[in-house]
C-alpha cells in the first residue's frame, strides 16, 4: 500500500516504500555513471546496524510515477567528543524534467522535516561540484570543512608485511575507540558496523588489510579498484586508521602494492586527516583546489567545523564506493 503523500510546492511528496525501488533504480541509474543493482541497494538501505536508510519520493502528477528521490543513511557522529545523530545523504536525483527549484524545496523540505522528527540533528552531503550551488542557495547547506583530492600517481610496486582482514571483531572496537579518542570529528564505528559495511557488499569489490604490533590489531585500511571507460585505473583508499607510525607506513605499503597495476591510488583527506603529512611524504598531492564538504542542520542552524584532528572517508557513506 502506497504511503500518503502531502502537497509541498506544486508536487507530492512522501516516504518511500518497498514498492518503490524498481522505479528507484531506474531514476538512479539514469541519474550517475555507477550503475546500482536490486541486491546492492537493498544491501546499504536495509542492513545497515546503526539504521535503515530512509528515502522520500516526490512523484509526478499522476502520483504513481517517481519524480525525484533523496536517502539518508543513519551514522552517528563523534563532534568535539560528543556523539551526534547524523545521517549521510548518500542519493538525490530528479528526472531532468523536474529539476527545478520547486521540485528541490518539495522534496527536500519535507526530507528535513522527517529527519528532524527522528532526532537527526546533522545532515553530511558528499562533494558534488554540480549540485553545491543548488545546496547552498535553496537549501541553506553549509561549508563543513573542506576535502582534497590526494594523489599517487603511478603506485610504487612493494612489498608489505599486513595481513589480510576477513571479519572484523571485538579487538576493531577497541582500536577504534582509542582512535576516535583523538578525533574532533569523525564517524563513530564499531566491528558490526565495519563488516556491514566493507565485507558484507554484494559482490565483495573491497580489500582489506591490517596491521598488528606484539599481535594486536594496530590499523586497518579499505581498498577497491575503479577503471575508467578510457581505460585509465584507479585505486581508491576507502577507509584508514592506525594506533603508530609504524603500522601506518605498513598499511601504506600494503595499498601501494595492492595498487601497483593501476595509474594512480587516491583518495579523499577531510579537513583535518591526521595522516596527510605522512602521505604528502610517500608522494601523494593534491592538484586541484579543495571541494567543501557540504552539510545541514534540521532545523537550520550552523554548526561550525571543529578544530583539531578530523576523519571522513568515502567508506563512511557513499554506496557507490
Amino acid at each position: 500500500m502506497a504511503a500518503c503523500a502531502m502537497e509541498l510546492h506544486g508536487y507530492a511528496v512522501r516516504a518511500g516504500t518497498a514498492e518503490d525501488v524498481p522505479q528507484i533504480l531506474a531514476l538512479l541509474n539514469e541519474t550517475f555513471r555507477t550503475p546500482i543493482n536490486e541486491q546492492t541497494w537493498l544491501w546499504y538501505t536495509r542492513a545497515n546496524p546503526v539504521g535503515p536508510s530512509r528515502v522520500y519520493v516526490a512523484l509526478e502528477p499522476d502520483r504513481e510515477r517517481i519524480a525525484g528521490v533523496i536517502a539518508f543513511a543513519p551514522i552517528s557522529i563523534r563532534l568535539n567528543a560528543v556523539s551526534t545523530p547524523g545521517v549521510y545523504a548518500h542519493h538525490l536525483a530528479y528526472k531532468p524534467v523536474h529539476r527545478n527549484t520547486m521540485s528541490y524545496l518539495a522534496l527536500c523540505g519535507y526530507a528535513l522535516n522527517a529527519e528532524a522528527a527522528h532526532g537527526v540533528r546533522l545532515v553530511i552531503g558528499p562533494p558534488n561540484k554540480r549540485a553545491y550551488p543548488v545546496h547552498k542557495v535553496l537549501g541553506k547547506w553549509f561549508d563543513f570543512g573542506r576535502l582534497d583530492l590526494l594523489r599517487l600517481r603511478p603506485p610504487f610496486a612493494r612489498s608489505h608485511t599486513c595481513e589480510p582482514l576477513r571479519r572484523f571483531t571485538g579487538e576493531f572496537d577497541d582500536l577504534y575507540a582509542r582512535i576516535a579518542s583523538r578525533l574532533a570529528f569523525c564517524v563513530e564505528k564499531d566491528a558490526e558496523w565495519a563488516n556491514w559495511r566493507f565485507l558484507n557488499r554484494p559482490g565483495s569489490p573491497y580489500t582489506v588489510y591490517c596491521a598488528r604490533e606484539d599481535g594486536k590489531l594496530a590499523g586497518y585500511i579499505v581498498l577497491k579498484r575503479w577503471q575508467e571507460p578510457n581505460g585509465y585505473r584507479k585505486a581508491h583508499l576507502l577507509d584508514l586508521h592506525a594506533l603508530t607510525g609504524a603500522a601506518l607506513e605498513r598499511l601504506l605499503d600494503a595499498a601501494e602494492y595492492y595498487a601497483n597495476d593501476c595509474d594512480e591510488l587516491n583518495l579523499w583527506a577531510i579537513q583535518g586527516y591526521p595522516y596527510r603529512a605522512r602521505l604528502e611524504a610517500r608522494g601523494f598531492s593534491a592538484d586541484a583546489a579543495p571541494q567543501p564538504l557540504l552539510a545541514r542542520t534540521c532545523d537550520g542552524t550552523v554548526i561550525p567545523y571543529p578544530a583539531g584532528e578530523a576523519s571522513l572517508c568515502y567508506g563512511d557513506g557513499d554506496t557507490q564506493y
